[in-house]
């Protein structure tokens, strides 16, 4: 008799443990099973839901500095004009570097050995230089990710108001104005077929260009072969091809030699 009260007490006790852990499992297979039977967007917004955590100590582990990098106080790019002085500037974060490696130097500028670059560019155009850092001399050791330095280099005085310009050499220029020198006289060029002017840009591709004889004459790239001459207030047309005759005078009708 008393083991058949022993046997029953001891199924009741198993039958209420079951059910307490069944209880316990019940709500997280309900809430995998919500999740599995969702469509895949929304199973993947949940699981991004777990993500946070773990990708916000990533996250913060890499911005702490735990990086060696090449900065540089002037940032990384420079825009200057032509046959302007640079002295760029640049160290490692974390750790002193031991050396560097420079590669993409243009003409002009020279690496000092520490940690500046130096010099002037005379020719316009874009260059990238890339820089690198080693914690051992001789590039040697752990090595930083390139630094890309990005230097845009424009033409100085008249050229740079051009859109589009050929340098011919020795001070010759062709653009859609015609061939002209530029002089060592600020603004004033000797145009091939005008003779001299004094250039005075409104904006790039606009000019007012000053003539001895006909004063204050305007033309663009949009209105060019066409000139307004501010004295009278008439319109005048170009003689590209001719080597006597300079221009047309509409108002007066007559050729202006």
């Amino acid at each position: 008799m008393r083991m058949q009260l022993s046997i029953k007490k001891l199924r009741i006790i198993l039958s209420i443990s079951l059910l307490i852990e069944t209880r316990s499992i019940a709500p997280k297979i309900v809430k995998l099973s919500g999740i599995l039977l969702k469509p895949v967007p929304v199973v993947i917004k949940s699981i991004q839901a777990w993500v946070p955590a773990t990708a916000g100590v990533l996250t913060t582990h890499a911005l702490s500095g735990a990086t060696t990098e090449v900065k540089s106080p002037q940032g990384n790019s420079i825009n200057i004009q032509k046959g302007q002085n640079i002295n760029f500037q640049f160290y490692t974060s974390r750790y002193t570097a031991g050396s560097f490696s420079i590669s993409g130097l243009p003409d002009g500028l020279t690496y000092d050995g520490s940690n500046s670059i130096l010099g002037t560019i005379s020719a316009a155009g874009n260059y990238s230089i890339q820089i690198t850092g080693y914690r051992g001399t001789n590039q040697s050791g752990s090595s930083t990710p390139p630094f890309s330095l990005e230097i845009v280099v424009a033409d100085s005085g008249l050229t740079s108001h051009f859109s589009e310009i050929s340098d011919l050499g020795n001070n010759w220029y062709k653009a859609w104005v015609g061939i002209f020198f530029i002089s060592s006289i600020e603004n004033w060029v000797f145009h091939s077929h005008l003779g001299w002017l004094y250039a005075y840009p409104v904006a790039d591709d606009s000019f007012w260009f000053f003539d001895n004889e006909l004063g204050w004459l305007y033309t663009s790239k949009d209105l060019y072969p066409y000139f307004h001459r501010y004295s009278s207030g008439s319109w005048l047309y170009h003689f590209e091809n001719t080597s006597t005759s300079r221009f047309w005078d509409f108002r007066n009708e007559v050729v202006i030699h």
